[in-house]
């Protein structure tokens, strides 16, 4: 709640404001920012959580020395408590700076969770829960049914330094971009002018943005004309100098006015914020689990639907029939794992696989990140019984997958351990998480049904943001991103500007091409292991999955890389047994979950996976596949799209 407050009022002030030139964060800048009023900056050797927990504070107290006035901010309350019927005054101003006033993270956490409480209720209120998932309406969902992710921006034009980009939006028909150099191009001057615009709409919000600085502005019926001065200098670096003049001012367009975008950020935010609320094992609140069932319903459509279970807690199946090399998929209705299920295509968001060490105890093996509900971080091992309880805790909903017992038998289990045992403790692979999913230059990123699925995630977007979130905070460019593209074009330690400019220049290749090469398995990273610094293998969920039962020689005389699979690929693959599903399942599952083709260990709502146990074993996997050709399919990307390989 505390990162949804701050968002509703960045973008409520920059949006108001009349910018004539691009806002830039730098590394030293933001590390300015960061030392304000005697705070503590940004250390190198700091890991990710505290880095995180140090900006949420900081921008909670720069947003309080923002919003004295609370003009912005109460404004944009006041608009949502009328589309949803409430009448308030609620302010912000000294939740705030209460906040920013703590004195150690316990005391945050403490008062953060006290204005989630308070403000929620009146988000609650602008929102329509019933008994079942299908009940849930958002706020404002009469009039906009679909606002999670709705602040996705669609590329209108470029400013080029010459000529006009012309385009289409909501508010205004006709909009024109007419765009100057002066002489040593270190100035773009760009001319804005709308026409034909609705009187009654507030007016088209824009975000102009290049590799190193973006700013937001509006145009509408009162203000059709404005000017933007894009400042280069020119001590500025050659790719940044070069993304300017090659590739101009990109003039991202909103969708919808500033008030429903308040919403859409809101919403999008409250699929993720509601478990913060509660206390470790965090189990996602109701309204949290509602709003994430309502988005993969109408964002990912994979069907059946999830919907609640009668038997909520664990299917009590004998644990004898679990066996090495079984998969066990897994969502939370927490926001995380239902966006990477919608980006990937798949009805889960985590994946761990069985294993029976020589005694013949069993573990469910696995890579993941302690939290906020799981205790344990990195690539582990739990056994079965302890596994289950937490699951039951943390609100999976988990379903088990037995093997062909023909393809089991020829595993190396001993391999296999030998793997496990030569990655135990490495950190969760964050460094190549997106990129083994990336295989298309278009047809991979997620669309939204806002518009009939055409406002979509695209490179465009990726492009710039990633350049301007890694140089302004370099560990969450280093984490995700770097180290993985600077992989791909056989360098080291370029950033995503220097990069793309490399790659058109050097390599006569697209930098809409680069997260689409082929991740490799035998790539190691500079990561940690039990927390401390060490090179090794980047392994998400899926991709260790893979990689055990690649141990075992499951895909001996092929060339598989694993590092290109995803949650679908896991489980899609031919290698489950058909005598296990359906009525072949446990008498206890047939009970308790008689739909469900395989059986639902644990979890209050139903999990069904799609395109289980369809794919044949082929020579480089998975390396070239859309995401959504196996699920919704057709009704997502046109047919002429599709990959028959994958």
């Amino acid at each position: 709640m505390r990162t949804m407050l701050l968002a509703a009022a960045v973008l409520a002030t920059m949006v108001s404001a009349d910018v004539t030139g691009p806002w830039r964060v730098t590394e030293e800048v933001f590390q300015e920012f960061m030392r304000e009023e005697g705070r503590e900056p940004l250390y190198r050797w700091e890991d990710f959580g505290t880095q995180r927990m140090k900006v949420i504070k900081r921008f909670t107290a720069w947003a309080a020395d923002n919003l004295k006035d609370e003009s912005s901010i109460y404004n944009v309350m006041t608009w949502i408590g009328r589309k949803a019927g409430i009448v308030t005054g609620t302010t912000v101003q000294e939740d705030l700076e209460s906040l920013a006033a703590s004195n150690t993270p316990a005391e945050f956490v403490t008062k953060a969770q006290a204005a989630a409480k308070k403000y929620s209720a009146i988000m609650k209120r602008g929102a329509t829960f019933g008994k079942e998932p299908e009940d849930f309406v958002p706020i404002n969902g009469a009039e906009n049914p679909y606002p999670y992710w709705g602040f996705i921006p669609k590329l209108k034009g470029r400013a080029m330094g010459s000529g006009s980009a012309t385009w289409e939006n909501i508010g205004c028909k006709s909009n024109t971009a007419t765009s100057t150099w002066n002489s040593d191009k270190t100035v773009m001057t760009i001319e804005l002018s709308a026409d034909q615009c609705d009187p009654s709409h507030s007016g088209d919000v824009y975000l102009f943005i290049t590799v190193d600085g973006f700013l937001l502005e509006k145009l509408s019926a009162d203000k059709p004309k404005k000017t933007v001065h894009w400042l280069v200098p020119a001590e500025f670096k050659k790719s940044i100098h070069y993304d300017a003049e090659t590739k101009g001012v990109r003039i991202m367009g909103f969708l919808h006015d500033e008030g429903q975008l308040m919403i859409d950020v809101l919403e999008s935010l409250l699929m993720f914020l509601q478990p913060e609320a509660g206390s470790y094992p965090d189990f996602p609140s109701e309204e949290a689990m509602m709003r994430n069932i309502y988005f993969l319903t109408n964002y990912q459509r994979l069907q059946p639907f999830m919907k609640a279970r009668v038997h909520k807690n664990i299917t009590e199946i004998n644990p004898d029939l679990v066996q090495s090399g079984d998969f066990i998929g897994v969502i939370r209705l927490d926001g995380l794992d239902p966006m990477l299920g919608w980006a990937m295509g798949s009805a889960t968001g985590h994946t761990t696989v069985a294993m029976r060490d020589p005694s013949g105890a069993l573990f469910i093996t696995e890579s993941t990140t302690n939290s906020s509900y799981w205790p344990t971080n990195g690539i582990q091992r739990t056994p079965f019984d302890l596994w289950m309880k937490q699951a039951l805790a943390a609100g999976y909903n988990a379903v088990w997958a037995p093997m062909d017992p023909v393809v089991r038998a020829k595993l190396n289990q001993t391999a296999m351990w030998e793997f496990f045992y030569e990655n135990e403790g490495f950190q969760y692979g964050y460094q190549n998480m997106l990129w083994g999913w990336v295989d298309t230059v278009e047809n991979n990123y997620p669309c939204t049904p806002v518009d009939g699925f055409t406002q979509c995630l695209t490179w465009d977007i990726i492009e710039v943001l990633f350049s301007v979130v890694g140089g302004a905070w370099p560990l969450a460019g280093e984490l995700i991103w770097d180290q993985s593209w600077n992989k791909r074009l056989n360098t080291t330690g370029l950033p995503p500007d220097d990069l793309y400019m490399y790659a058109e220049t050097q390599l006569n290749m697209s930098s809409s091409i680069i997260p689409t090469i082929v991740e490799e398995d035998s790539w190691l990273y500079n990561t940690s292991r039990n927390w401390k610094p060490a090179v090794g293998k980047s392994m998400v969920c899926c991709v260790f999955v893979c990689n055990m039962w690649k141990a075992g020689g499951l895909f001996d005389g092929k060339t598989v890389n694993c590092a290109e699979m995803t949650n679908v690929d896991d489980y899609d693959q031919a290698i489950f047994n058909k005598a296990m599903m359906n009525g072949g399942r446990p008498e206890v599952c047939q009970t308790y979950d008689p739909e469900n083709e395989n059986c639902q260990m644990v979890g209050p709502f139903t999990l069904n996976l799609n395109s289980y146990n369809k794919a044949p074993l082929y020579d480089h996997q998975c390396e070239h596949c859309p995401s959504w050709q196996r699920g919704v399919g057709p009704d997502y990307w046109p047919a002429g799209k599709q990959n028959a390989t994958c």
